[in-house]
């Protein structure tokens, strides 16, 4: 992420009196957040999300890094067909939640692609999860994003479920999923989208699902364009 600095010491403290400062925004975009479980993207292009990322299966294109955002990264000039769907999942490595509580935020600077021939159904999903589990990214409650809409969803035992329909998001929004116990709300800029209850307390909890990860998906039309699910300018979880 980046650094705020007072010449060339890093700022790691920030205090309002005695009240802790965790995060600084200009406008209405993330600039700063004391979480360690945080990444800006604001490194060079890479066909891999980097260390602190623990990518889970082997599609033929992988979530990377283009022009200082996370999408998959999926080259120019392939011929593509009907099934180059690359559906990408990485969790972050490096720290995770002390405790079942807290929240996932992203912001997605495009829409996504929507439905084509070789993603007929569901268009190309962005997902940002919180309580992700380490154990092959089988379990998380998070954000999914698709053509400029957004909803609630979950995995559970490997399989992706919509659970409630946040309304859509234009590119640069601020999206956040805050979880508290089996409660889930999602805001957009700050405003409510929707909220649910997990009332069966489906979602996995306890110390081995408290990562943040993401999937990205992207393909390559026969003879067409490329399309991508949404891109992400950063990520975080507190």
């Amino acid at each position: 992420m980046p650094d705020i600095k007072l010449g060339t010491t890093a700022i790691t403290d920030v205090r309002v009196g005695s009240t802790l400062i965790k995060e600084v925004r200009r406008g209405g975009t993330l600039v700063w957040v004391r979480s360690s479980i945080a990444d800006f993207f604001d490194r060079d292009d890479a066909d891999t999300m980097g260390s602190a990322w623990t990518a889970v299966g082997s599609p033929e294109y992988s979530l990377g890094v283009e022009n200082g955002y996370a999408r998959v990264r999926i080259p120019e000039g392939q011929l593509g067909g009907v099934f180059s769907l690359s559906i990408s999942r990485a969790f972050f490595n490096t720290s995770a939640l002390s405790g079942d509580n807290g929240y996932v935020e992203c912001r997605p600077m495009s829409l996504g692609s929507s439905a084509s021939i070789a993603s007929p159904i569901d268009g190309y999903r962005t997902q940002v999860f919180g309580r992700v589990s380490t154990s092959g990214f089988t379990n998380g409650v998070g954000i999914e994003m698709t053509a400029g809409h957004m909803w609630i969803c979950r995995r559970v035992s490997g399989t992706d479920a919509r659970m409630s329909d946040g309304g859509t998001f234009q590119a640069g929004d601020q999206l956040r999923l805050t979880f508290t116990g089996n409660v889930h709300t999602l805001t957009r800029n700050g405003r409510v989208a929707t909220t649910w209850t997990d009332s069966s307390n489906t979602v996995g909890t306890g110390s081995g699902n408290r990562r943040l990860g993401i999937r990205g998906d992207g393909a390559k039309d026969l003879l067409g364009p490329r399309r991508f699910s949404p891109a992400l300018d950063y990520v975080v979880m507190g």
